[in-house]
This record gives structure tokens, sequence and C-alpha cells, in this order.
């Protein structure tokens, strides 16, 4: 009889084995199992090729979440067939300052009156994938199509690459191309024409003819820049002799004025001493002639009145009066 099974070995490798699911779902997951999640969706007028689940939607280079599905939805009433784009965004992605809004939806409605709008880019021109990309476009028209009424629709407009392809299709090639061709008819007759080659061969003449009078006239500068350089030279040279003429003379009249003003100041020296002699000598005769004219006014004080000046005379010679008994 065969031995039965224990519960509780059985028990514990249930046990196990959930933990172990749980532990790979964290790590293999990356923890995305339990982040909260916003989905969206978008209707393009484009088209979504290069589009594929998992493309980054980026907000001005920053990956706020990816693409979970694309859809192809037909309309057997209206014949339509229609591409809704889901996406999930990644709330903490976001750092709010101020209240946060718990309706997706009514803070949508504000982001869009601000502009916001959503648009393909590529995200690699080697293997042509695209991606979405979100971004403030205030002065672009708001399309909401209001297909899904189970997520919030974010409007959308079309790509820049998109308008540039839709603009090349409109071009008329056939017809640029056929004015291409006709320019280059026109342009191989002209250059066949007789006429245009002997221009071409008078104008090659004529811009040999132009050369050589240029090397003439090269000639020319380079001889006359010679001589002048020349006439420059001897200028220079007759104004650096006559430069050191003048000095020499310059030099020879300042030492002759220094030589006349040394005997002008010997001349001065020597009339000054004159003076000082001449000075010393005739003070004496002055001072004996004061001297005399003092004493003589002395004796004329002296006389009596009505005494004549003939006796006063002799009385001032010492003589005897013998004019009086």
């Amino acid at each position: 009889m065969a031995k039965q099974a224990s519960k509780t070995i059985i028990g514990v490798f249930v046990v196990s084995s959930i933990a172990m699911l749980i532990a790979g779902v964290i790590l293999f997951g990356s923890g995305d199992l339990f982040k909260e999640k916003i989905k969206y969706v978008m209707f393009f007028e484009d088209s979504v090729k290069g589009l594929s689940v998992g493309a980054p939607v980026i907000w001005r280079g920053v990956q706020i979440g990816s693409v979970s599905s694309i859809v192809l939805r037909a309309d057997t009433r209206k014949l339509t067939v229609d591409v809704p784009v889901f996406i999930e965004v990644d709330p903490s992605r976001f750092e709010i300052i101020g209240q946060r809004s718990a309706n997706p939806r009514e803070m949508l409605k504000h982001l869009i009156a601000k502009g916001l709008r959503a648009r393909l880019a590529v995200q690699s021109f080697v293997t042509g994938s695209s991606m979405i990309e979100l971004a403030f476009l205030p002065k672009t028209p708001v399309r909401l199509t209001g297909l899904e009424r189970r997520y919030p629709e974010v409007p959308t407009v079309r790509s820049p690459i998109s308008k540039l392809t839709q603009k090349l299709e409109h071009l008329p090639i056939e017809e640029i191309a056929g004015k291409l061709v006709d320019i280059l008819d026109n342009i191989d007759g002209l250059l066949k024409d007789p006429e245009i080659k002997e221009m071409a061969h008078n104008l090659n003449n004529a811009s040999l003819k132009l050369n050589g009078v240029l090397e003439d006239a090269n000639k020319m500068v380079s001889d006359a820049n010679h001589q002048v350089n020349t006439i420059s030279e001897n200028i220079n040279t007759k104004m650096t002799a006559l430069s050191n003429d003048t000095q020499t003379t310059m030099k020879e009249a300042q030492k002759m004025l220094q030589n006349a003003s040394s005997d002008l100041n010997g001349v001065s020296r020597d009339a000054r001493k004159l003076l000082q002699e001449v000075s010393g000598e005739i003070k004496p005769i002055v001072e004996n002639i004061q001297s005399v004219l003092v004493m003589a006014r002395k004796a004329l004080d002296g006389l009596t009145p009505g005494t004549s000046w003939t006796a006063r005379w002799m009385r001032f010679q010492g003589l005897p009066n013998r004019s009086n008994p």
C-alpha cells in the first residue's frame, strides 16, 4: 500500500510557488503591474506606419508613457475605417505643484485649452519607427472625433513630415520634369550655335588681351613704386644731412652766445668795479665841498647887517678891513 503524501509538504510547495511567481513579476516586470496608469485615446489623420505597441510617448523629450494598443476599427454602417491609438501615461513621471486633479478628463480639458496636442514623430530614420509626441500648440485647431467614450481623447495634428510629404505629392512632377528637359535642350542648342562659339572665342581673346594689359599695368605700378621709393630714400638722405648741418650750426651759435655772455659778464663786473672806485674817490671831495659850504654859511651868518659884501669877503678870508677906521 502506497504511502500518502504529507499535506504539510504540499502546502509549503504551493506557498513557495506563489512567492516565487510574485517575485518574478516584481523583478522582471520592474513593478509595472502595481503602478497606477492613466489611459488615453487619440485618432491621427496621418498614417500610423512605423508606430507599434510599446512605442514611447514623449513630452519635450521626456518619456511619460507608451503605446498600449493600436486597433483597426471598421464601421459597416458608415463604411469608414478608423485607427484608435491607446496610450498609457505614468503619473509618477509628473511632479505636480499645487492641487492634483482626481479626474483625468477634467485635467485633460484644462491642458487642451492651453494648447495640448499629439502628433507622430520619427523615432529612428534607420528603422523607420515612429513615436508619439505631446506638445503645446495653442494656434492649432482642436480636432476631437468622439468615437471612443471609454477613455479621454487627446486632439491630434498632422506631423511636419506628413505635411511635407503632402506638399510633395501635390507638386506637378511631370510638368517640372518637362520644363527641365526643354531648358536643357535650349542650352544645348545655344552651345552648338556658331555665333555663340565665335562669341566665346572673342571673349577668350579679349580675356588674354586683358591679362596682358593687367600685367603691363602691374609692371608700371611696380616701376613707379621703385622710383617713388628711390626718391623717398634720396630725400631722407638729404634731409638727414641738412638736419646734421643745422644741428652743427645751432651748436656753434650756442657756443658763441655762451662766449658773448661770458664777455658781457666780465665787462659788467669791470664797469661795476670802476663805478665803485669812482664813487669812493668822489665821495670825500663831495664831503669836503659840503664842509666848506657849511663854514661859509656860518661865516656869512655871523656878519652884522649893513656890512658891505667886500668887507664880508675880506673877513671870510681873514684880511683886515681897511674901510673902517
